[in-house]
């Protein structure tokens, strides 16, 4: 019988997470609490995500939307002019390696 070496996954450290009591307006905390029960997640989860993504709200479901929007318009473009579709496929790209 063969020896079965046993490999482990390296994972990095979860960032500790501490608590962090702040006061909102009741418009803010009853979009958050409706957000959340949208999403299926916590509160808390919905505050942190829109925190990190502040002042933009670049968020992976934004970035979805943006991305399936250029495809769409470059799709739109090719085939009567495909020029002018190279070139704004080619703005948006640099326009969009800036914001990642």
């Amino acid at each position: 019988m063969k020896d079965q070496k046993q490999t482990t996954i390296k994972r990095e450290p979860k960032d500790p997470k501490v608590p962090l009591p702040l006061k909102v307006p009741l418009s803010l905390f009853n979009e958050l609490d409706q957000e959340a029960k949208e999403k299926g997640v916590p509160r808390s989860d919905v505050a942190l995500d829109r925190l990190k993504h502040y002042p933009v709200p670049l968020t992976p479901a934004l970035m979805y939307e943006l991305e399936n929007a250029k495809n769409k318009k470059y799709g739109d473009l090719k085939p009567d002019m495909p020029q002018e579709a190279l070139q704004t496929y080619e703005e948006v790209a640099i326009l969009w390696r800036r914001l990642k």
